[in-house]
């Protein structure tokens, strides 16, 4: 039998099928030989491609056959789905050849194939109509004992105990009101009742009949009352149920009763209502039993109710439910619903750690949502849509593995209240000790609050832009300064010019130019590793400028150096992949200090340097140039150095990077606009010596620009720009300025030259001291605010040392982003995670970081007589 023919399968295209294929196990088993026993370990399933099994029950010494399976069918996967051992025996009664399925194949089969978990339901669907004719025989023997036990009861039970039998769910209250009677009392005096009921009245306040005698007791309620009188105890039951607001039982009454309107309106009551947790578990594992029944898909409400259950409880369910949905007919669904669809499939996909479905899920998701914003008519190219939602959706996915690992301490319930208390013992501390180092008592309590904001910023249960907006709360409500300084930072214009630039950098991303950008580099440099290395460090070069963000950059740029790696013939965490992806890394993302438009820190950092020393877009490229070169100089010895090693497997294809431009398409209208937009703005930032505009009212035009065109409309504005992290930003530019209020930069400056003169003889020491500083700071607290302690606490001392205000800007910008150790850097997890963590190893990177540290210092050291030159050191 070919493996194209075997059912399983017939979902997989032939390439699947010859990747399959050779992982299999070909296993032959003459007749009479067994394959496993009943009670072995299920650690493996399989395919008979020839021959005949029997499967038979060993019971002491009787045995029974159940069934016989031939060529196609699959034996063995009972075992592999519930986790359990063997249930019964298998034994070849024809010489037999079998395909063995391992776990680690059968999981991914099942994960990234929906084809062949619906062929698993349908057999188990199968199995199980074989298991009811077998039960089938033996419920006429039941019916007559039960009959014989309800003879030993008094009349009033017996109709109470088939009342039961039409009720799911039966509260004490239910049966007062109905029967006048106590259950606990009757339990207590009656086993025939205690045999025919589940309860546990000490766990929960309700009761029903035991599932083995609830269908024979029902048919006999129905045979003995008719069905007009039970549907009156049904309708009796509901009315005290939604009277008294109980809908967990509410709703079992009516799914029991399949009336799917009624179970609806109940669940749309549930959201409205507080529920406690339990109510919560209750009506999710109600939901749950009933959710294929009540086709959840044609009520968004209903299916939008459980799939926020499943997030909390049980994610397999949820995705299972999401997936039955959209195999339906998707026009029941408006759009924005159907976007929410694909977002809780990316959502349940990632909670059960399967990442290939969350991309799939996320693509479709930001095809939708790129329809939507854009209004595009049913002709645009659909493969193109997908193609730059999937760009954008990986750098969500290794941002968010990025933001999980760069945690230095896990939230926990103990870390949270020790942090707390830590925050707030600071805050007490500095309220009630003297003033020292000339600081007055505002100025104390002040510092007090900034380091609980550090202690929160470091175990980071909060959200940084929360604990920001806490410290203006305290600042105000402590009168240490005014209204206006504590949010004198939201009045800024560079955080103006930040709103622009975000808007700007969510247009770039969208069209899909970088890119674009990014093969034309690959496709001008030769096929081999090294021809590529260089082609993605002139890429990375060529892109930085461009978009703000250096996680955006590694997370586009490191994942095509993988696609190179890939094709190239390099195995994961090789050599080649290594180079390709270290250089990607650092050129795409760790070059971003070197402009001014290429980080959002870049311009948040210089931010809070006074507004009277000003600096172009060209100034900052002039002096950071020979910084570059030497930086630049540096890590490509280091690659080149590691990796000298790495022969070309095989050279990349240029039909494949042909191919990945043909998908791409013609330039659209929306990516001429914004580049011309954005090299518009960056031409007039360069000449601002010539025309005198500042760059905020530069990136104005251009933001008014693509407003104007329809490039920027409100759903980019809405999701592209990190409005939280504005929020973090205008704060973070208020606390500078409240600490010049409150006079605490003056007295820091006299206490540093006072207690640190050793680090202020000479610029290459000051600067030397502030590398290693910024190395060690990072270790505790990372990213934004790490950079804004860093600028506010030294910025008195550089300019005792005579060193302008950029250079100090600059070598903390270079300093705060290393990665000795992981969790250290935001862009090196990104890196790391946009590969899949198979670019290359943490150690690999390690080395690298070494190089990358003794970098940053032969810049700041090196580049002292240019800069001295320049006459930014005096």
């Amino acid at each position: 039998m070919k493996i194209t023919d075997i059912e399983m399968f017939k979902g997989l295209s032939n390439i699947m099928l010859a990747k399959l294929l050779g992982r299999l196990d070909r296993q032959h088993l003459p007749q009479g030989e067994t394959l496993f026993e009943q009670g072995d370990p299920g650690d493996s399933m399989y395919i008979i491609e020839r021959g005949t099994i029997e499967l038979f029950f060993q019971n002491n010494e009787t045995r029974q056959s159940l069934a016989y399976l031939n060529e196609g069918d699959s034996i063995g996967e009972m075992a592999l789905l519930t986790g359990e051992v063997r249930s019964a025996s298998a034994v070849a009664t024809a010489d037999s050849v079998l395909l063995e399925i391992d776990r680690e194949i059968f999981d991914q089969l099942t994960s990234e194939h929906p084809s062949i978990s619906t062929y698993f339901i349908r057999l188990l669907s199968q199995r199980l109509i074989m298991t009811n004719d077998r039960l089938q025989a033996s419920k006429e023997t039941k019916s007559q004992w039960i009959l014989h036990e309800l003879e030993q009861l008094p009349d009033r039970l017996v109709h109470f105990i088939l009342w039961c039998s039409q009720i799911p769910i039966i509260s004490p209250m239910l049966v007062e009101h109905t029967f006048q009677l106590s259950v606990s009392e009757e339990l207590k005096g009656s086993p025939v009742l205690t045999r025919f009921l589940s309860y546990d009245f000490q766990e929960r306040e309700w009761f029903s009949v035991k599932s083995a005698f609830k269908s024979a007791l029902s048919e006999m309620a129905t045979a003995q009352y008719g069905y007009s009188k039970r549907d009156q105890w049904v309708k009796e039951a509901a009315a005290l149920y939604r009277g008294c607001g109980d809908w967990h039982a509410l709703i079992a009454l009516y799914a029991e009763e399949e009336d799917w309107e009624k179970v609806h309106d109940a669940i749309r009551h549930t959201v409205e209502n507080t529920l406690s947790d339990r109510q919560e578990e209750e009506i999710f594992r109600l939901l749950r039993r009933y959710s294929e029944a009540m086709r959840m898909g044609s009520r968004y409400a209903s299916l939008e109710t459980y799939v926020q259950l499943c997030l909390k409880y049980a994610p397999e369910s949820g995705i299972a439910v999401v997936e039955e949905v959209l195999k339906q007919d998707e026009s029941v669904f408006t759009s924005g619903q159907l976007l929410s669809v694909y977002e809780w499939g990316a959502e349940l996909s990632r909670l059960l750690h399967n990442k290939q479905s969350a991309l799939i899920y996320l693509q479709r998701a930001e095809a939708i949502a790129r329809s939507l914003s854009e209004n595009t008519s049913a002709e645009q190219d659909d493969d193109r849509v997908v193609q730059l939602a999937q760009q954008k959706l990986t750098i969500r996915k290794s941002q968010f593995f990025a933001e999980r690992a760069s945690r230095l301490i896990k939230p926990s319930q103990w870390s949270r209240g020790l942090a707390v208390v830590a925050a707030l013992v600071a805050i007490l501390i500095f309220y009630y000790i003297p003033p020292i180092a000339g600081l007055s008592h505002n100025g104390m309590v002040f510092i007090g609050i900034g380091i609980a904001a550090v202690v929160l910023w470091i175990v980071n249960i909060i959200p940084d832009y929360i604990v920001a907006l806490g410290m203006v709360m305290l600042w105000v409500l402590g009168g240490l300064v005014s209204s206006e300084v504590a949010l004198s930072g939201f009045a800024s214009t560079t955080w103006l010019y930040m709103i622009f630039i975000m808007a700007l950098s969510a247009v770039i991303t969208k069209s899909g130019i970088l890119y674009r950008l990014s093969l034309h580099a690959l496709k001008r440099f030769p096929p081999h590793y090294r021809g590529q290395l260089w082609g993605i460090i002139v890429g990375g070069i060529v892109l930085n400028p461009l978009i703000p963000s250096s996680s955006a950059k590694v997370s586009l740029g490191v994942p095509i150096a993988q696609t190179l790696s890939e094709s190239m013939g390099f195995k994961e965490r090789s050599h080649g992949a290594a180079g390709l992806g270290l250089a990607a890394m650092i050129f795409y993302g760790f070059t971003a200090p070197f402009v001014l438009t290429g980080s959002y820190t870049n311009v948040m950092a210089y931010g809070l340097v006074s507004s009277d020393k000003p600096i172009t877009w060209i100034e900052w490229a002039l002096y950071a140039f020979p910084a570059f070169i030497v930086f630049a100089a540096i890590m490509v010895t280091v690659l080149s150095v590691m990796f000298r090693r790495t022969p070309s497997v095989k050279q990349v294809s240029a039909k494949v990077l042909d191919e990945q431009l043909r998908l791409l398409g013609a330039l659209s209208r929306e990516e001429r606009i914004s580049v011309c937009t954005v090299l518009g703005c960056i031409v007039l930032m360069i000449l601002q010596p010539l025309h005198g505009i500042d760059s905020t009212w530069v990136m104005l035009l251009g933001f008014s620009v693509l407003v104007i065109c329809g490039v920027l409309d409100r759903q980019t504005l809405t999701t592209g720009i990190d409005w939280t992290f504005l929020l973090f930003l205008g704060v973070a530019f208020s606390f500078a300025n409240a600490a010049k209020e409150l006079g605490i930069v003056e007295s820091l400056t006299g206490f540093l030259n006072t207690h640190m003169s050793v680090f202020l003889s000479s610029p290459s020491i000051f600067l030397t001291a502030v590398v290693v500083l910024c190395f060690v700071v990072t270790l505790i607290v990372r990213d934004d605010p790490a950079v804004i302690l860093l600028v506010t606490a030294l910025l008195p001392l550089a300019e005792t040392v005579g060193i302008h205000p950029w250079i100090l800007v600059f070598i903390i910008l270079l300093s705060t982003d290393p990665f000795f150790f992981s969790y250290q850097s935001p862009t090196y997890l990104t890196a790391y995670y946009s590969s899949e963590e198979k670019a290359f190893s943490h150690r690999q990177g390690q080395i690298v970081a070494i190089g990358y540290a003794a970098a940053v210092w032969l810049v700041a050291v090196g580049c002292i007589p240019y800069w001295k030159w320049l006459g930014l050191i005096h």
